[in-house]
């Protein structure tokens, strides 16, 4: 039953969230191919196989088919210039282009998206609790009895829920203040502790005890703290005011996107931060923020196009990155790589792309991607 209602929430949130994106890529493609007279056998909406044909119009046919995820473009010859209404036979502007303009679609849809998401939906914490992630081990929190998912709803009969303010929302007052000054004193704090099963309701767990004399003050109680927001409010946007957000947020993302790989093998970034994510993991999450109403999911819709995007970039045979490669390789060189041998490095990047997927899949449903 468990598994029954992953699947009725998140096939729906999957279509919602990936279908679009995807949708928006490979019109950039269509559109391009058009524009530069290559021969489009058929645009598909969704994967095949095909329920239906919807219309035919000049040489291009439109589907519909049964995986309802995004889109495809069927275009005549991508390795082959032997045609010359082929996308291999067109000339090299032409084919860059036509190839880059599926990831340009994605970038300006990440923008349309998160100023969309701003301008009608943003939202920002009013009130939140401390939610407790991970207790070190032989600390005061231990020997009290605190466990990683407790919510901290008082300290000694203070009510622990914070009111928030843009420049307050990583400060913890009631708790550290309250347990700052329980040191060597007894300490009673109360907590909403998760049920045992996915299906039983957390409980109120009252936890009384003394925190040695000894204890770290600046962070008497050993535990590490993940924000739990338990109200929001409006927050309204001027047009420029969203435009600004929201190219922050790519910028953002992206430089961090940049950044990973030096920060990873310094240290400076955990492993665990850094893995990357499937269709699993992306749905999981897209569930997450759902759920915490449509400005979080909206965002990171935009986010992911942006993510989308440059991914596509990447100089891997068989993106559309990898693709560009060979049209830079043949501008540079004059002449252009042997079709056949194109086409060949294409499928081996393929089969490397599918066996990755399936490895980043199966580690997303082993090791569940968890928000902080």
């Amino acid at each position: 039953m468990e598994l029954f209602n992953s699947l009725l929430i998140g096939i729906p949130v999957f279509i919602v969230l990936l279908g679009p994106l995807m949708f928006v890529h490979e019109l950039g493609h269509f559109l391009f191919a058009k524009r530069a007279g290559v021969r489009v056998e058929e645009f598909g909406m969704g994967f095949p196989p095909r329920a239906l044909t919807l219309f035919r119009r000049g040489e291009t046919i439109y589907t519909l088919n049964w995986l309802p995820i995004g889109a495809f473009v069927r275009m005549s010859g991508e390795e082959d210039p032997s045609d010359p209404r082929s996308l291999a036979a067109q000339p090299k502007r032409w084919r860059f282009l036509v190839l880059f303009a599926g990831p340009a679609f994605n970038f300006i849809f990440a923008v349309l998206v998160l100023l969309l998401a701003y301008l009608l939906f943003a939202t920002e914490p009013s009130e939140a609790r401390y939610r407790i992630t991970g207790v070190l081990p032989g600390s005061p929190a231990e020997t009290l009895g605190l466990m990683p998912g407790d919510e901290v709803l008082s300290v000694n009969g203070i009510d622990a829920t914070e009111h928030l303010s843009p420049n307050q929302q990583q400060d913890t007052f009631t708790l550290k203040s309250q347990s700052q000054a329980s040191i060597g004193k007894p300490i009673q704090i109360v907590v909403l502790r998760p049920g045992a099963g996915s299906d039983e309701a957390p409980v109120e767990v009252v936890i009384n005890g003394t925190i040695p004399a000894d204890a770290n003050p600046n962070a008497p109680l050993g535990v590490s703290l993940g924000l739990n927001v338990i109200k929001t409010e409006r927050v309204h946007y001027s047009a420029p005011e969203a435009f600004i957000a929201a190219t922050n947020d790519l910028y953002v993302v992206t430089t961090n996107l940049i950044r990973a790989p030096v920060e990873l093998i310094t240290g400076r970034l955990a492993p665990e931060m850094a893995r990357p994510v499937g269709v699993v993991g992306i749905t999981s999450i897209g569930v997450s923020l759902l759920e915490q109403g449509a400005f979080p999911f909206i965002r990171f819709a935009g986010i992911l196009s942006m993510l989308i995007g440059l991914t596509n970039l990447l100089p891997i045979p068989a993106l559309d990155g990898g693709r560009i490669v060979f049209v830079l390789i043949e501008w540079i060189r004059g002449r252009r790589i042997d079709p056949q041998r194109e086409q060949w490095v294409h499928s081996i990047g393929m089969i490397f792309l599918l066996a990755l997927s399936a490895i980043i899949i199966f580690f997303d449903v082993i090791n569940p991607v968890q928000l902080p």
